[in-house]
């Protein structure tokens, strides 16, 4: 038990303090854009083979600064969890006609929490990398991404703000 909560306290303060540690000076991301935090809210969740008792409302509720964050939201399995870890992003592809308009692609790499012994895992902690497709708009991404699964697999989206 012991073991299990100082990892859930590590996860914690490698997901928020890391990232503020440089917000005494104005950090530039690779696009020249200032850093920003980000909301993040799940949209829907699809599964290709659901089960009777699978979950497909996530309630995902996430806060990011620059490309660190943490997610909270209820497993397949009913369960809650979280996602703390980094963002590594393609550079935008804007539209032809409105540069406001972009598609970038996103890898998602951390620790992940809640679901047992169904993974690999210390102490409920899980390694996890999770690719994203995100179509935006200015401040606004909806990102869409497939995890395969022995039952065919999982589809969810969701919204990020940043502001």
């Amino acid at each position: 038990m012991f073991v299990k909560l100082l990892c859930r306290w590590v996860l914690s303060v490698l997901v928020f303090l890391m990232p503020l540690a440089g917000m005494a000076e104005e950090t530039v991301d690779t696009e020249n854009q200032t850093q920003q935090w980000g909301i993040v809210l799940g949209l829907f969740t699809r599964h290709v083979d659901p089960s009777d008792n699978t979950n497909d409302s996530t309630r995902m509720l996430g806060l990011s600064y620059s490309d660190w964050g943490v997610i909270g939201f209820k497993n397949s399995y009913h369960d809650q969890s979280f996602f703390g870890g980094r963002r590594f992003h393609t550079k935008k592809i804007g539209h032809p006609r409105n540069s406001n308009f972009f598609i970038q692609g996103n890898l998602y790499a951390g620790l992940l929490q809640g679901y047992g012994d169904r993974f690999p895992n210390i102490e409920g902690i899980t390694p996890a990398v999770f690719p994203t497709l995100g179509f935006g708009y200015k401040n606004t991404t909806i990102e869409v991404q497939y995890i395969p699964t022995p039952s065919g697999g999982v589809f969810t989206s969701f919204l990020t703000y940043r502001f």
